[in-house]
């Protein structure tokens, strides 16, 4: 349920699949243990509704809840785990004009960009996350018992997309643009992911800005696509300061 208390499009479109697939395999022949290998299925899926991330991929998250068009004064944050709640956030003047500044002087190639992104993503999950109750610590607990501070990869994918997307808007990216989100993992091996990507413009390299590995106020995992699709995990960073 949303923060309205309606049923997110995508949780029950989820939900819909789930059911539809278990009626479709009902049937008077089937294997002994079949039925208990779909009620494990069922009762995993489930789960990661409320767990440390959906199989549903976030591009459809970013589509339901995600600001189409962010600007400084527009922004939807995603919480909770699954976007559970949604809260719409603008940022202060000041806060806007320090990311701002984190791109001067132009960086003189995309690898610096890249640092500069870092850095600006790093304040971005701070200034605006702070209007949402999510610039904390996070525990990355497997299941969220109703903690609208903490944060999945969902949420945190959504989340860290609309900051790209704000920075593209704005100009201040001169050697990336946005991509679509990437995810990895499934239901079968449990090691589901999700992330924001920027494509280098001239190379047409991607490269994973993920939030999932480090607190607020601390620089993404911003690795070339194929090593974060290949599941190279980094060790977690706390932020002190939280």
């Amino acid at each position: 349920l949303g923060r309205d208390g309606a049923r997110h499009p995508v949780h029950a479109a989820a939900s819909a699949a789930v059911a539809a697939g278990a009626a479709g395999h009902v049937e008077a022949r089937r294997p002994p243990g079949c039925g208990v290998r779909r009620i494990v299925a069922i009762a995993a899926g489930a789960l990661f509704f409320v767990s440390g991330c959906s199989v549903i991929p976030a591009s459809r998250f970013l589509e339901s809840y995600g600001e189409p068009n962010p600007d400084q004064q527009h922004l939807r944050l995603c919480h909770g785990y699954a976007c559970r709640f949604v809260t719409p956030v603008g940022l202060l003047p000041e806060e806007w004009q320090a990311t701002r500044a984190l791109f001067q002087p132009p960086a003189p190639s995309a690898a610096a960009e890249r640092q500069q992104v870092g850095r600006a993503v790093a304040q971005l999950t701070v200034s605006a996350g702070r209007h949402a109750g999510i610039a904390v610590r996070q525990r990355r607990d497997l299941i969220n018992r109703n903690d609208p501070s903490q944060l999945d990869c969902v949420d945190e994918t959504v989340n860290t997309a609309s900051y790209l997307t704000l920075l593209s808007r704005a100009g201040l990216l001169r050697w990336h643009r946005v991509g679509p989100v990437a995810h990895r993992g499934t239901l079968v091996t449990l090691d589901v992911a999700n992330t924001p990507v920027l494509v280098e413009t001239e190379s047409g390299q991607g490269f994973a800005v993920d939030t999932a590995f480090a607190d607020p106020g601390l620089p993404p995992y911003i690795v070339p696509i194929e090593t974060w699709l290949a599941a190279v995990i980094p060790e977690y960073r706390q932020n002190a300061a939280l």
